[in-house]
């Protein structure tokens, strides 16, 4: 094999990509990562020339995008929140909209500190984790019906260096058995339509976990469940986020006033302006 240069190789990739109609960042990004350099060290060593492990690397990984893999479970691994968190195909790869759910707690908490955090359907642990870095003095339990996702969950705490309870059951019945309470109960639970399957990216369906995108009843059967269940798992005083699907809001809304008629419950928007967040709590006026 004849070792090309770091531009060839991006020229190249970028040809395919285009054709495809595909990320055109996907090959920089593959390439970045497995160099172990900053986006800015590729830019400035364009005439670089590869060695042939490297490019060989480069063709593989390439290959695998090209057919239909997403980048975030070729590398194994997803930024979310300033972390680099280990994903593959048994997790969701973190959203975007999930940080602005992490940044609303993060922002309650810091003016209203609690002792404890529950994490519902935590997935690979994204939300738990990043709290307990911003939080290390908040005792973190996280929740989830997937071994597979706990496993990795687990795996992102040690590395991190977050110390998270992880716990395998239905959204919040070990607790509830256990007759334990909680400050602050976060949860990013399945919510799109399975009558919505038709208008989703093929790349989303080929590739992520099912039992983590979809529920029942329009998209709110896990909500329905679980704030049916909330009140026996939080504290006198609390405080409630939910993400939601943009169309959920007064849906998700109506249930939380519905077990929670004295607390104060709104929906929250995006940095797009959609409805993203729904808070209940009686901690805030």
């Amino acid at each position: 094999m004849s070792n090309k240069t770091i531009l060839t190789l991006l020229n190249e990739a970028r040809k395919q990509l285009k054709a495809r109609n595909l990320d055109l960042n996907a090959a920089e990004i593959l390439l970045e990562t497995r160099l172990g350099i900053k986006r800015t060290e590729l830019w400035t060593s364009l005439d670089r020339t590869l060695e042939e492990k490297h490019e060989l690397q480069f063709k593989a990984d390439f290959d695998r995008y090209l057919n239909g893999e997403p980048v975030q479970y070729i590398l194994q691994t997803a930024p979310f929140y300033g972390y680099d968190f280990y994903v593959d195909e048994n997790v969701l790869i973190p959203r975007p909209e999930t940080e602005e759910l992490v940044l609303a707690a993060e922002q309650f908490l810091t003016k209203h500190p609690q002792k404890t955090l529950l994490d519902v359907c935590t997935g690979s642990g994204i939300i738990a984790i990043a709290l307990k870095k911003s939080f290390p003095e908040l005792e973190v339990s996280a929740s989830d019906i997937s071994p597979e996702a706990l496993k990795i969950a687990e795996r992102n705490s040690q590395e991190l260096g977050a110390e998270v309870e992880l716990r395998e059951t239905d959204l919040v019945k070990a607790f509830r058995d256990e007759s334990r309470t909680f400050d602050v109960v976060l949860a990013n639970p399945p919510y799109i339509s399975t009558g919505e399957k038709g208008e989703m990216s093929a790349y989303v369906l080929a590739n992520e976990p099912e039992l983590a995108l979809f529920a029942e009843n329009d998209g709110l059967a896990i909500y329905e469940r679980l704030a049916a269940e909330l009140p026996n798992v939080v504290n006198e005083r609390f405080w409630i986020g939910f993400e939601i699907g943009y169309k959920q809001g007064e849906a998700v809304k109506e249930l939380l006033e519905k077990q929670f008629p004295e607390a104060k419950t709104f929906i929250q928007k995006d940095i797009n302006q959609k409805d993203r967040i729904v808070v209940c709590s009686n901690l805030i006026s």
